[in-house]
This record gives C-alpha cells, structure tokens and sequence, in this order.
C-alpha cells in the first residue's frame, strides 16, 4: 500500500515539475516511474530530483566513491 501511495506522489511531482517548466527534472521522474530506479549524477537536475525524491521517502543508494546515487521507487 505505501508503495502505491509514493508512486502516485510520484506522479503528482510529475505534474507539479511540467506545470513549472522544469521539463528535464520531470523527464527523470517519468524514467523512475517506468523503470523503478533511476542513476542520479551529480548535475544540478540531478541534485533538485534527488533532494525530492529524498522528501518522499524513495530509497537512495550510493555509489563507493559518491559520484553517483541510484534511486528506487520504493519505500524502504
């Protein structure tokens, strides 16, 4: 049940990221959607999603080095 509930979340950050031209931010929300995981690097869309994604309680794994972080579109 959490799951659906994040995932519709999800969605709504979707939305809310076309309705305020951020159109590659909700490029990479659409890609967790499909996929359930997304690699985040360290660029600027990449930040803003992660700092988003972190709010909603999506699991986040980091690399050994921390040059990139992969988010899942679960709960933990």
């Amino acid at each position: 049940m959490k799951n659906k509930i994040l995932r519709y979340k999800l969605m709504e950050l979707h939305t809310a990221y076309v309705k305020h031209g951020q159109y590659e931010e909700a490029r990479v929300i659409l890609c967790l959607l499909r996929r359930g995981r997304v690699a985040l690097g360290l660029g600027d869309i990449s930040w803003a999603v992660e700092r988003a994604l972190e709010e909603l309680g999506c699991v986040i794994s980091y690399s050994r080095r921390g040059y990139s972080a992969t988010a899942y579109a679960h709960t933990a």
